[in-house]
């Protein structure tokens, strides 16, 4: 069972490392499988090594995530969105029970607050552009901000590195998204940004938080 989740997990970074290939092609059905596949397969490699069944929904829900933002529009957005909120709940879950009450670390404060400062920045930037959709974006930094302030009761600082860089794949899309628009000349390095970060930071949260 070992050798076959090494296994499931060594096919996840390589899709994962590979879909950069793609990436700068239409988004169509391929693409979209492509994206959501390492993902899954982070699921399924924490199931064969026992991790905690919130981390499997958590990588689930993220799935599914994916598989709405692979589409254009802003249907696919908002339930791309949903899926997150709920995926961010299951994370959130799971860290209050992992978590270590009264352990924080006081760099960590810092850094916390740093990216935080950071994400609301960018947050109120594009909230006229961003519309109606200010609101569903303000209401899911909320929630990021809960789960990176809970990753600060964990003894193992990698959970935290993990959440940081899932916040900072979720503010370049945005960026993206509702400021620099399409057409900038930065917007192909910036998705690759986007999923490199997103996907180091869900490989590092399946392997810190698996092994609890």
């Amino acid at each position: 069972m070992a050798e076959l989740a090494t296994g499931i997990l060594i096919l996840s970074v390589a899709l994962g490392l590979s879909y950069h290939l793609i990436l700068p092609r239409r988004k169509t059905l391929v693409r979209a499988v492509w994206k959501v596949t390492p993902i899954l397969l982070l699921a399924l490699y924490t199931a064969l090594v026992d991790g905690h069944p919130l981390l499997v929904g958590a990588l689930l829900l993220s799935a599914l995530g994916d598989a709405f933002l692979a589409f254009d529009g802003d249907r696919a957005f908002i339930r791309g969105v949903v899926a997150f909120l709920l995926s961010h709940a299951a994370y959130i879950a799971l860290l209050v029970i992992l978590g270590e009450p009264g352990r924080v670390a006081p760099w960590s404060i810092v850094a916390a607050l740093v990216v935080a400062a950071g994400t609301i920045a960018v947050l109120l930037r594009i909230r006229r552009p961003a519309g109606r959709m200010a609101w569903p974006i303000s209401l899911y930094v909320v929630v990021f901000m809960v789960l990176l302030a809970l990753t600060l009761r964990l003894p193992d600082q990698l959970v935290f590195v993990g959440a940081s860089l899932f916040i900072l794949s979720d503010v370049v899309l945005t960026i993206r998204k509702y400021w620099t628009g399409p057409g900038h000349v930065l917007d192909g390095y910036a998705a690759h940004l986007v999923w490199a970060t997103y996907y180091l930071a869900q490989l590092i949260l399946t392997l810190s938080l698996a092994v609890y």
